[in-house]
This record gives C-alpha cells, sequence and structure tokens, in this order.
C-alpha cells in the first residue's frame, strides 16, 4: 500500500511485527519499479518524441535504459519510506515533434510510458507460461515464475496508475489535449490542490479497489492473448 514502503516493513519486521518474506517483497518492488519499469516507461516517452521529431530528451541523454538517467534522487528516497514516488520527468518540446499534429504528438508520447509498461508485462507473462511449459519443476522454478508474475502485476499497476487523468500523471495529458483552453488553465491554477488531494485519495486507499479491477483485466486479456503458449 501506498505510505508504507520498505523501510517501515523492515522497522516492522525488526520490531517483530512483520514476516520477513514481505519485507523482501517490499524491497524487491521497489527496486524493481526504480530500477526496471521506471527507465522503460521514462525511455519510451523520450524515444517517442524522438521518433516524432524532437531530441531534447535525447540531448539530455534519456532515450537509454540506464535506470541512473532517469533516477530523481528525492522521488526514489520516498519510494523506499512511503512506496510513492516519481522517476525524472522526460523534457519534450512539441513544437519540435513536427512529423505529426502537436495535439497527437502529445497523446502518443504521454501513452508511450504507460503502453511500455503494458508491454513489458505481456513479454513476462510470455516468459512465464514459457518456463510452465518447459522448466523443470524445481523450487529455484517457483521463485523465478512468482518474481515474474510479481513483476508484471507492478508492471500492469504502474500503467493504470499513470493513466489516471489528473497531473502530474501521463493521464492528465492526454486529457489536456481535447480540453479547452478555459479548463485547461483553471485546471493548471489549480494544480497544486489537485495533486494534494489525489495523494490524500491515494492515502485513503480509495483507488485501490478500481484500479486493482483495472490492472486485473489487463492481465486477464494479456492471458488471453498468449493463449497459444502452454
Amino acid at each position: 500500500m501506498f505510505f508504507r514502503g520498505p523501510v517501515y516493513d523492515l522497522l516492522a519486521f525488526i520490531q517483530g511485527k512483520q514476516e520477513f518474506v514481505f519485507v523482501v517483497i517490499s524491497f524487491f518492488s521497489v527496486l524493481v519499479i526504480v530500477f526496471v519499469l521506471n527507465p522503460i516507461h521514462e525511455c519510451a516517452h523520450a524515444l517517442t518524441a524522438k521518433l516524432l521529431g524532437d531530441d531534447t530528451a535525447e540531448r539530455e541523454g534519456r532515450v537509454t535504459l540506464n535506470p541512473f538517467a532517469h533516477v530523481d534522487p528525492m522521488g526514489m528516497v520516498l519510494m523506499f519510506l512511503c512506496r510513492f514516488g516519481w522517476a525524472k520527468p522526460v523534457p519534450v518540446d512539441l513544437r519540435r515533434c513536427r512529423k505529426v499534429s502537436m495535439r497527437t504528438a502529445n497523446v502518443l508520447v504521454s501513452l508511450a510510458g504507460p503502453v511500455s509498461n503494458i508491454i513489458m508485462s505481456l513479454i513476462l507473462v510470455i516468459i512465464m507460461k514459457v518456463i510452465v511449459t518447459t522448466a523443470p519443476d524445481t523450487l529455484m522454478t517457483s521463485y523465478i515464475y512468482i518474481a515474474l508474475w510479481y513483476t508484471s502485476r507492478i508492471s500492469l499497476g504502474l500503467a493504470v496508475f499513470n493513466l489516471v487523468p489528473l497531473p502530474p500523471l501521463d493521464g492528465f495529458h492526454v486529457l489536456a489535449t481535447f480540453l479547452s483552453p478555459k479548463a485547461l488553465a483553471w485546471v493548471e491554477r489549480n494544480a497544486h490542490i489537485i495533486r494534494w488531494a489525489m495523494l490524500i485519495v491515494l492515502a485513503t486507499g480509495l483507488l485501490s479497489t478500481p484500479l486493482g479491477y483495472a490492472a486485473d483485466g489487463i492481465f486477464w486479456l494479456l492471458d488471453k492473448a498468449t493463449f497459444f503458449i502452454g
């Protein structure tokens, strides 16, 4: 859950209030997000912008899967403290995306991150099914399978969360493309209030159920799409 990161779980374990396996899972989830999923997500934004004609992110070394090119120190620290943080935003100049209109470029660049996480989850589902059908039934195989399954679900959770149409998430950038100038100006004036409201909603867990159902639905679709594997 948000606002209860690996550091909290480790302290709870030391106090005898948490099992060690949950500490391992907690640290694993954050490490996967910071060093695997966030780099894929941000690189997808940067690469899409480059393909559309804007090399701003490329000139800053952001078209890469190197996690250290995308890590925001404060965002990473908060991930370990409260499981809620952020990566370094990718700089994009929509005016340079001359291969399509600015509106189309905004939608494509914004959706690139979440879509990349869904594709990552699809790849993991395929690997999981290959393992089930070909690998020997050992304890190590089970651990690998569980790690892949968990990473796949985290990737979908990241994709779904980023599609929430509230600033500063990717979903809002997509929505902003279709808002009137007056509506967009109102959102920009009240962006800080909206961000605080989003944090409060996250803290209460109100978004957990609908986002969980959305991630479950996408996982079900990925499973059905790979029916031909085992």
